[in-house]
């Protein structure tokens, strides 16, 4: 089996799955496990340079003329080519965040013997442990996920019992600043269950005169 990773989260579900020694091609981003991702050939890139670009100017980069929500990441099909895979995994939450699953397809269309494009996208917490599950059962190590599922749900609830009845601290997640942007998808949950309480900005009220 061989296993290229478009998406760090999939790479990381490839390693807790015991499955690092199948991956052969990872994204410019995948830097975890450190041990998991060392040799594995790179086969995206940024079609800018994020580290001489400000938030708003990267924002705008994103919504602007030139990519109008198309992916912001190239994938090198040659590179994919000789890695021969038979699986890619894949996101299809958001076209700029990696490349997406339209794109993923797209690419492997030319490839000989049409490796599986597999999608996750997971957008609550009890559907990121399933999506560790799911992928399990497609690379056939369904009782390996399972088991690893299973510890996540009791790490959770010991963490969620730990902190019942404690001060729930005022919790605001960005996940960018310029422009400001909350953070969604499963980051709430997470607050929740950490023990704090997720700010919500209220409509201030007019000061009378």
């Amino acid at each position: 089996m061989r296993i290229v990773s478009l998406l760090p989260a999939a790479t990381d579900i490839v390693a807790a799955l015991g499955l690092s020694e199948f991956l052969v091609g990872r994204t410019h981003e995948c830097d975890w496990p450190p041990a998991a991702v060392a040799g594995v050939p790179v086969v995206t890139a940024r079609e800018f340079d994020a580290d001489r670009l400000t938030s708003r100017e990267i924002s705008e980069a994103v919504g602007g003329a030139a990519h109008q929500g198309s992916s912001l990441y190239t994938l090198d099909v040659e590179l994919m080519a000789t890695l021969a895979p038979d699986i890619v995994l894949t996101q299809d939450l958001c076209e700029v965040c990696a490349v997406s699953y339209s794109g993923a397809t797209e690419a492997v269309r030319v490839l000989d013997g049409g490796p599986r494009v597999l999608s996750l996208e997971p957008r609550t917490l009890p559907e990121v442990i399933a999506c560790l599950e799911h992928v399990g059962r497609e690379l056939g190590v369904a009782v390996t996920a399972s088991r690893a599922a299973a510890e996540l749900r009791s790490r959770l609830a010991r963490v969620s019992a730990a902190v019942q009845g404690l001060p729930r601290p005022r919790v605001v997640a960005v996940e960018w600043l310029d422009p400001l942007w909350p953070a969604g998808h499963w980051v709430p949950e997470q607050i929740d269950l950490a023990g704090g309480s997720r700010f919500s900005r209220r409509r201030a009220s007019t000061p009378s005169r």
